[in-house]
């Protein structure tokens, strides 16, 4: 009943027209947590998989934010962006074969969690992407808590990351 109550109230946030803060937050949630799901339950495509293999991606603790492929002004191509086992977040695109089962060049795979929006209070948005996508990992990868280091630095505290909230670009 739970999950019927939490899909009827993203359907009802989606036909209002005027959105807070937390029902924006909502429908973000949401939208990332369909796409991560949607191909953690189905086969990636073979040349996503194997490029991800070979920049040491653990499928079974990453999860895809978002993955367009066959464009029709960009056929045999795989865009997107994918969040690792070691919670960087990576834009990648990659050209297949007509069949999508062999990249022929990777034009780019390239780490931009410095530019993802990370902060969990910002000013008229609310929750950033980068912190909806993180739990939402942990989620569905089974993640119950954060790694301790073992550093006389932070005393047994979790090893977050760190941003700088304050920044406009944010």
């Amino acid at each position: 009943m739970i999950v019927t109550k939490k899909f009827s109230d993203i359907e009802r946030i989606k036909n209002k027209r005027q959105k807070n803060v937390q029902e924006q937050n909502a429908l973000t949630e949401h939208g990332i947590r369909v796409e991560a799901s949607y191909w953690r339950s189905r086969l990636l495509p073979p040349a996503l998989y194997e490029v991800g293999m070979s920049h040491g991606v653990d499928w079974d603790k990453s999860i895809i934010i978002d993955l367009d492929m066959d464009l029709p002004w960009m056929p045999d191509m795989l865009l997107g962006t994918l969040l690792t086992q070691e919670e960087k977040f990576i834009d990648f695109e990659i050209e297949t074969d007509k069949q999508g089962q062999t990249a022929v060049t990777i034009e780019a795979w390239l780490d931009v969690t410095a530019q993802i929006n990370t902060c969990e209070h910002n000013r008229g948005i609310g929750v950033g992407m980068g912190v909806l996508a993180l739990k939402i990992r942990k989620e569905l990868c089974g993640i119950t808590e954060p790694q301790l280091a073992n550093g006389p630095d932070n005393k047994g505290k979790p090893d977050l990351i760190k941003t700088d909230c304050t920044n406009p670009a944010f």
